[in-house]
């Protein structure tokens, strides 16, 4: 006998789920299509051109560029040009710069082999098989921020300038997108890489608690069986989201449905009743998100999952490295797997804004209230632990 569910498909309530039709994005999507329009035209006379997408947490930022490139890819397909977009998450695939490119070389070019080739290698090998099979290129670069602060590699100024490996004609990369929380990292470039950088972007306005119901009805139809969602749910989790602190993030939205669906299949009801959704909104924390434990490295989810018992057992805000390096050791003993290069993790955990270390005996998740706190670490070590199941 199966198990009461009242989900149909719970993978429409995922962060990396892009929707056919994207609510309120509309004007964002056009935007990029006026952007790259003349390389509908003939892309052979189009230079690379960087165009900026940003906007806060959950704002659509991703969900837009992608559902963009694939619909311009179509659209370059039916003129029989031969378009391909690569799409890159700093986070996943920004370790360094020689990786990044790695990465772009095995989505655009697969059949060169790039194991021991140089970055600057990598890029004239991406040109020169560009031109050989008359294509062209459109790369999207998501968390810049934290490509910039973790690796501190030039890495726009040598996209922004790859038209010089070809100076007589253009190089067959037509776009660089670069997806952005903000501006801040612009302190972190220099100038020429703010030049050749420019100032076009399409900026993401926080959604609406109008907006954000729409959105949420629509993914509601997708995620939840015929009647599940009462429109007062959907109503209530969109007044939440609107205002500060959350300013319409979408992602914590979509979490708040996920987490009060689950919390419905454990106690065998078939509707999300309204308490479901307080419950789970009491037990969330909107800093992190079901997105920043996906994307975490597998052991680094195992050094979360250590920072969040570290800090339950000391009811503190802050723990030593030792008192983590003791909880990673436990952890990696239930989990059966082996662990190292903790110091690494933990400072790319702070690179990701998911944990605060101050020194080596002051590291925490976030200023909040001891009891907020426990009743948090409580949930996110669930969170964590379906992070590592998921792997």
């Amino acid at each position: 006998m199966s198990r009461l569910t009242v989900f149909k498909d719970k993978s429409r309530l995922s962060p990396r789920y892009v929707p056919k039709t994207l609510p309120h994005r509309e004007d964002q999507i056009g935007f990029l299509f006026n952007m790259f329009n003349d390389v509908l035209k003939d892309p052979s006379r189009v230079y690379l051109r960087p165009v900026q997408v940003v906007g806060g947490v959950g704002t659509g930022k991703t969900c837009t560029t992608i559902r963009f490139a694939d619909n311009f890819q179509r659209k370059a397909r039916e003129r029989k040009i031969n378009i391909r977009h690569v799409y890159a998450n700093l986070k996943l695939q920004g370790s360094s710069r020689t990786i990044l490119y790695r990465y772009i070389l095995d989505n655009a070019a697969p059949e060169i082999r790039t194991g021991s080739l140089s970055g600057d290698e990598m890029l004239y090998q991406l040109v020169k098989y560009l031109k050989n099979r008359n294509m062209y290129l459109i790369i999207s670069l998501d968390e810049i921020e934290y490509f910039m602060r973790h690796t501190k590699e030039h890495l726009l100024y040598e996209f922004t300038r790859i038209n010089e490996l070809t100076p007589e004609r253009p190089c067959g990369v037509v776009g660089l997108i670069v997806i952005s929380r903000g501006t801040d990292y612009y302190s972190l470039l220099d100038k020429s890489e703010l030049s050749t950088l420019g100032r076009s972007y399409v900026n993401f306005e926080p959604y609406t608690a109008k907006q954000i119901g729409d959105i949420l009805l629509a993914r509601s139809e997708e995620a939840f069986k015929r009647g599940v969602l009462p429109y007062e749910v959907i109503e209530f989790v969109s007044d939440v989201t609107a205002p500060p602190p959350l300013n319409g993030d979408m992602r914590y939205a979509l979490d708040m449905l996920l987490y009060a669906g689950n919390l419905a299949d454990n106690l065998g009801s078939d509707t999300i009743k309204l308490d479901y959704i307080r419950r789970v909104h009491g037990e969330l924390y909107h800093e992190i998100t079901s997105e920043d434990i996906l994307d975490l490295p597998y052991n680094e989810k195992i050094v979360l999952l250590a920072v969040a018992r570290a800090l339950r057992i000391k009811r503190s805000a802050y723990v030593s490295f030792e008192d983590i390096r003791s909880a990673c050791d436990l952890a990696s003993e239930e989990l059966e797997v082996k662990f190292d290069k903790l110091d690494y993790a933990l400072q790319d955990l702070d690179d990701r804004g998911l944990v605060d270390v101050r020194s080596l005996v002051q590291i925490g998740i976030s200023d909040i209230p001891i009891e907020e706190l426990i009743r948090y670490l409580d949930n996110l070590m669930d969170r964590v632990r379906s992070g590592l199941n998921e792997d």
